[in-house]
Order: structure tokens, then sequence, then C-alpha cells
């Protein structure tokens, strides 16, 4: 029995702790979404002016900063962090993806 505890905590991977700088994966997943929602507005958009288009989207950016009460260098260097943990941003952009399809299967039933 002792063996077989020692085995399975050997197996586990240990938790890798989130500096307290970066964002949660939650708080990150929910601006991904909201972003790449923005982005889609702006791509959808930017066939009437790309200056305006461009502003929009600018303007988007710092509302979900503020939104989310973080700063635009705050989210780069947990964009930077997440990239570099690929498995971890794979899981993030499964949720991303998962959300917008649910958002989109409930507006269009």
């Amino acid at each position: 029995m002792l063996l077989l505890s020692i085995l399975l905590l050997a197996c586990t991977a240990p938790k890798i702790e989130i500096p307290t700088e970066i964002l949660s994966e939650t708080e990150f997943t929910n601006m991904l979404k909201e972003i790449h929602l923005e982005e889609a507005a702006f791509e959808l958009n930017k066939s009437e002016g790309l200056e305006n288009a461009k502003k929009n989207l600018a303007n988007s950016y710092q509302a979900i900063y503020k939104k989310h009460d973080i700063t635009d260098t705050t989210f780069s260097k947990s964009l930077d962090y997440y990239a570099k943990n690929p498995e971890k941003l794979e899981e993030i952009y499964t949720d991303v993806l998962e959300q917008l399809t649910n958002e989109r299967s409930t507006l269009n039933p």
C-alpha cells in the first residue's frame, strides 16, 4: 500500500504556480473571448472605413482592459506567459471556442 502511494505521488505533475502579475486562466479566457469578438467586428466593419474601424478596435481593447481592471502591459505579459506554456494556451483556446460556439447556438437556435 505504501509503495502504491509513493508511485501515485511520483506520477503526479507538480502544480505550476502562475506568477501574480499574470492573469488567471479564467480571466485570460474571458478576455480572449471578448477580444476575438471585437476583432471579428473589426473585420466586418473595416470595409466601411479602415481608419474608423481601427480606432473603434483600439477603443474596444481599452474598454476590455478597463472592464477587467488591468493594463495592456498585464495582458501582454499574460499572453507571453501562456504562449510559453502551449498546453495551457491550447486549453484556454478550447474554452474560448466552446464559449463562442455556445453563444452562437443560443443566438441562432
